[in-house]
């Protein structure tokens, strides 16, 4: 659930409905900015309560809580030094938040996704200087290291990889090569990386980075299009480290019907993929529709934003009625 998602009026609600319908994993998104307002300044008090009573709440109720580093969104100070552009202020700053939520965090909760989707937040930064986005890219997989090297012996590291078949917009040699290169990033880059630490970033030349083999507990893998997940599943397979893997889908916006036949897909897909690999845990994003929804067209979660479960949560819980 990314941070801008969880209400925190009725965060300790939310979690005894989740364990109501038998849910046994929640992933939040950790607010930099909140928990951070500052460079150097220690983590806010208020923000620190909300999370520690948060996480004590699940695991009262069964449930494990997995916090989330870094999203999309960064902290302003962060980013008007350079961020992620910036690869001497982003790897000084960077494992000081890790560090810092390590030591508030580490023995609370049930899990760390250090980095969500890397690629999605790199595109984010630079979605049209290739030479650029390389840069940033290499930034983030060393950031991850880093986070490795802090976070590593306490709960369980998660990846958060966006992954998906990459096709040529159109059939022209430009798109073709802008097809392979988003190919082997999304692929190569990430998931082999971390099974043999050496960085591939096209139009750079492969680095090795020291601890960046085997650097997670988990492979997780997030994916668009639930028709897709039984093949992703098995190159993710091949291509990484011998790990357990876990999968999300993000759920489509529109109808819940459509969602629903979605959802139906993707856990048929899920079940004939866990036969062959050690898939451990099974998942949808978001839960909930977001408060402010206007649209009904934008609805994305299997519980409204007055939680009252959809018929694509029902499908994805297995509760009949």
């Amino acid at each position: 659930m990314p941070a801008g998602l969880v209400d925190r009026t009725r965060f300790t609600e939310d979690l005894s409905l989740f364990a109501g319908l038998g849910v046994q994993e929640v992933t939040i998104g950790l607010d930099w900015s909140w928990l951070q307002p500052k460079p150097g300044a220690g983590l806010h008090g208020d923000a620190v309560e909300f999370h520690l009573g948060a996480a004590q709440a699940a695991r009262s109720l069964g449930i494990d809580l997995r916090f989330t580093l870094l999203e999309k969104a960064r902290p302003t100070w962060f980013d008007n030094e350079g961020g992620f552009t910036d690869a001497r202020h982003a790897l000084h700053w960077w494992p000081r938040w890790v560090e810092a939520c390590a030591d508030a965090f580490g023995d609370a909760i049930g899990g760390w996704v250090p980095i969500e989707h890397p690629l999605g937040i790199a595109n984010s930064i630079v979605p049209d200087d290739p030479r650029r986005h390389g840069d940033v890219l290499d930034v983030l997989v060393t950031a991850w290291r880093d986070a490795w090297r802090v976070l590593q012996g306490g709960p369980p590291i998660i990846t958060a990889f966006g992954v998906e078949i990459v096709r040529p917009v159109d059939q022209t040699v430009q798109a073709g090569a802008a097809a392979r290169r988003m190919d082997q990033i999304r692929w190569s880059l990430w998931l082999e990386g971390l099974r043999d630490g050496i960085a591939r970033i096209p139009g750079r030349a492969d680095r090795e980075v020291v601890d960046l083999a085997g650097s997670c507990d988990v492979v997780g893998i997030v994916i668009r299009h639930e028709a897709d997940v039984l093949g992703l599943l098995h190159r993710a397979a091949e291509q990484t480290l011998e790990r357990p893997v876990a999968v999300t889908l993000l759920l489509p916006a529109g109808k819940d019907a459509d969602r629903e036949t979605a959802v139906e897909r993707y856990l048929s897909g899920t079940t004939e993929a866990a036969a062959g690999m050690p898939l451990v845990s099974v998942a949808v994003n978001p839960a909930f529709d977001p408060t402010d929804l206007v649209d009904p067209a934008q609805a994305r979660g299997i519980l409204t934003r007055d939680r009252e479960l959809k018929d694509s949560g029902r499908r994805f819980l297995g509760i009949d009625g």
